[in-house]
């Protein structure tokens, strides 16, 4: 499994938990949409961090991906082959369906997002 860079992590993560909480001016809005805080990492936020080249948010995204796998897998929502790779599991979280579809983009939470994907690509027969 990938090691996450904390700095990163606290990066890219914990602006979306901690920001707009404590301040007397919440939400903020910074021109796209209020910044409140929220206990989950938005799609439109995490498609952005997969589309990104740079190794961490590769890296990242994968071990992100990964988590959202093993539970539709445990869970049994999906059956997702063995063979099957953390980047091809990215591909299908920013794939066409979710970068071309209104509603997912932006809205729902990325975990969300990742169990309809798998479940729509990796669907139990």
């Amino acid at each position: 499994m990938p090691r996450v860079n904390l700095a990163l992590f606290l990066t890219l993560i914990w602006p979306h938990v901690s920001i707009g909480a404590e301040s007397p001016g919440f939400p903020v809005d910074h021109g796209r949409r209020p910044v409140v805080a929220e206990p989950f990492l938005r799609t439109g936020d995490a498609v952005a961090l997969c589309l990104r080249r740079e190794r961490q948010s590769q890296d990242f995204c994968n071990g992100l991906v990964q988590g959202y796998a093993d539970y539709v897998v445990i869970r049994k929502k999906a059956c997702i082959p063995a063979t099957v790779t953390p980047q091809d599991l990215a591909a299908v979280f920013a794939g066409p369906d979710v970068v071309v579809s209104t509603g997912y983009i932006d809205d729902l939470p990325a975990f969300e997002t990742a169990v309809e994907m798998f479940i729509r690509h990796f669907p139990c027969d």
